[in-house]
């Protein structure tokens, strides 16, 4: 999500301003698996979506034409871009916008609020908003454009034009070009041919690398890309002022002569590994984790030891083979998975070549405490209903509340007659209609779980019921890959929407339930 060296301060809306906690918001983790170290041969990317607690995430498919060529689609912060074509359809996270008055920006014009991820008909999967920096000296260098594409903006756009993976990798680069970026971010752009991740840590100069299957990495809000050899024309595309501007700057690290550029070095000296980084290093491999991890533990490289252009790596060793249930895990980790997630996506890519080439698991607020449901993006023709609730927004009360159903206990920021940000101790109601959406019944539990009164043994049921939920979800997955094998098209995308959705209902009503049970 969105974080400091901006030109202006993003509008929040008012759940967010009411119910945020005093820890830091903006915490969203991906995670990068590459096809030869997981069990079943499938390129896993996965990132959790973090800004605050209580804030309503909506999950549904964008229908084909909804956006018409020549159309100009306006953002939430001054970026603005004119279709090329009618729009693919696609699935996509947007923050809920029922009202008809963005919650982000407060504008009442056709847009997609904070899109986070998705995959189109064509098989290209997005997923952005995962928010980096740029040291100081690069921020004065090359600042962010206020008219430059915002993260948030990406996945819409892209999802909406491109048919590979490739294409949408260029037209991403060609905004970054032309129009600059309103702040900087990672993005995953796949297909089931290629995954490539992005980095512009700063207004116009990008990164991007066609990534290897042999390489894992976390990504928890940090520039990630280290030292890489620009000259390696079929795995990396950069900005062309890319060390020129470092040099600017005066921060390059690297060796011009040779093409060469350790791009966190040079764009994000000052940063260091926080205990997300610690944690996801040693969920990786305990026995070569660091407490103090440096940038060459984690960051990804083309240059071996001699100067010689290879494939794609890091030096991240994996103690097993991966499946799904170990990114499913890996979101349970402290401070990744957490009561700050709105939403987290996993995909999965297959080399296929088809409507089942993409696996997309979804999962609504705190990823510890809820269940990864499958889809068949390509094959979806809607979502669970569950996750298409717009509701009202949560409310703050210093006192604690009469009349709302559920709440629970909790803190916010505010001025104190001396003009001092201070924490005040309150309470976060949620809408009275929680139980109607899936998000806020996820939101709920995970509150009431972390900062209620629940006994020992409360937390356990739930903990149980969340393992025994989740464990019926990968046999549902089972069950729908082996029904729409033997499917012609229509057959199939009946049946993988039909299963979701009732998987997703199974959750929700389960855990309606629970939350009524302890509330």
């Amino acid at each position: 999500m969105m974080k400091s060296k901006m030109k202006k301060i993003l509008p929040i809306a008012l759940a967010v301003m009411l119910c945020l906690s005093s820890v830091n918001a903006l915490a969203c983790t991906a995670i990068y698996v590459g096809a030869d170290l997981t069990k079943d041969g499938s390129t896993i990317f996965a990132r959790s979506e973090d800004i605050s607690n209580s804030y309503n995430k909506l999950f549904y498919v964008a229908p084909a034409g909804k956006h018409t060529a020549g159309e100009v689609y306006n953002g939430c912060y001054g970026f603005s871009y004119t279709f090329t074509k009618d729009s693919y359809g696609y699935t996509a996270f947007s923050d809920d916008n029922g009202s008809g008055v963005c919650p982000d920006c407060g504008g009442e014009h056709a847009h997609t609020p904070y899109a986070a991820g998705g995959t189109n008909d064509m098989g290209v999967t997005v997923s952005a908003t995962e928010t980096i920096g740029c040291s100081d000296a690069l921020y004065e260098a090359d600042p962010y454009v206020d008219t430059g594409i915002e993260e948030a903006e990406i996945p819409t756009v892209l999802l909406s034009e491109a048919a590979t993976a490739k294409e949408a990798v260029e037209l991403l680069l060609s905004i970054y070009d032309n129009a600059g970026c309103a702040g900087g971010s990672g993005v995953f752009v796949a297909d089931d041919k290629e995954v490539w991740y992005i980095e512009n840590a700063s207004g116009t100069q990008y990164v991007a690398l066609k990534l290897s299957a042999s390489m894992a990495f976390a990504q928890p809000n940090m520039s990630i890309i280290g030292l890489i050899d620009l000259d390696d024309a079929e795995n990396v595309i950069a900005s062309k002022d890319l060390i020129a501007v470092a040099e600017k700057a005066g921060t390059y690290v690297g060796d011009k002569e040779k093409n060469t550029i350790d791009y966190v070095a040079s764009y994000n000296a000052d940063q260091t590994a926080g205990s997300r980084m610690v944690n996801a290093l040693a969920f990786f491999n305990a026995a070569t984790a660091k407490d103090e991890p440096e940038a060459a533990d984690y960051t990804i490289s083309n240059v071996d030891a001699d100067g010689n252009i290879v494939p794609m790596y890091t030096s991240i060793t994996l103690d097993h083979a991966y499946s799904i249930a170990d990114v499913v895990a890996y979101y349970h980790i402290a401070g990744i998975g957490s009561n700050r997630n709105l939403e987290t996506h996993i995909f999965q890519t297959f080399a296929d070549d088809g409507l089942t080439d993409t696996v997309e698991w979804v999962a609504m607020d705190d990823a510890a405490l809820s269940v990864f449901v499958p889809y068949y993006p390509m094959l979806t023709t809607k979502t669970y209903a569950g996750y298409q609730v717009s509701t009202d927004e949560a409310v703050f009360t210093e006192d604690e509340p009469a009349d709302a159903d559920v709440y629970y206990p909790t803190t916010k920021s505010k001025r104190n007659e001396n003009g001092e940000r201070v924490q005040v101790e309150g309470f976060c109601a949620l809408p009275a209609d929680w139980a109607d959406s899936c998000y806020w019944t996820m939101d709920a539990l995970s509150n009431l779980y972390e900062a209620g009164d629940l006994n020992a043994e409360e937390k356990a049921k739930i903990d149980a019921e969340l393992a025994d939920l989740q464990a019926q979800a990968y046999d549902v997955f089972d069950n729908m890959k082996a029904a729409v094998a033997v499917a012609d098209t229509d057959e199939a995308k009946a049946a993988a929407t039909a299963a979701s959705e009732e998987m997703a209902a199974k959750v929700h009503a389960a855990c309606v339930a629970l939350v009524n049970e302890v509330k």
